[in-house]
């Protein structure tokens, strides 16, 4: 998934009035979040608009809904929306939980 896959997606899902910028600054929250406490990587790398919306971003299928849901959550928090924000923050927690499950079985330390 690219940012502008995500994008595109959570706006055909939840129409919104958010622009692609603060999404993208969302996206970059969440994929500093993996680097940091996934990964581990001591540099975080961040999306620039407009030049990155095309490349791949860090969590791949079949765990990428992560980004929408992400998305999702974020804009019911700033529409004051906190009913549905409780049920898209809880739904990507369970996905991202899962993508955090898989990663560490796939790069379990060897030895």
């Amino acid at each position: 998934m690219t940012p502008n896959k995500a994008i595109e997606k959570v706006d055909r899902l939840k129409p919104n009035s958010y622009s692609e910028e603060d999404k993208l600054g969302w996206i970059n929250e969440l994929d500093g979040m993996v680097q940091r406490l996934v990964i581990q990587a001591d540099d975080i790398k961040q999306y620039s608009f407009p030049g990155d919306m095309d490349k791949e971003l860090l969590i791949p299928a079949p765990f990428d809904d992560c980004y929408t849901l992400f998305l999702e959550a974020k804009i019911d928090y700033y529409n004051r929306e906190y009913a549905n924000y409780n049920n898209s923050a809880m739904m990507f927690e369970a996905q991202y939980g899962e993508y955090k499950k898989a990663y560490i079985r796939e790069h379990k330390a060897k030895g």
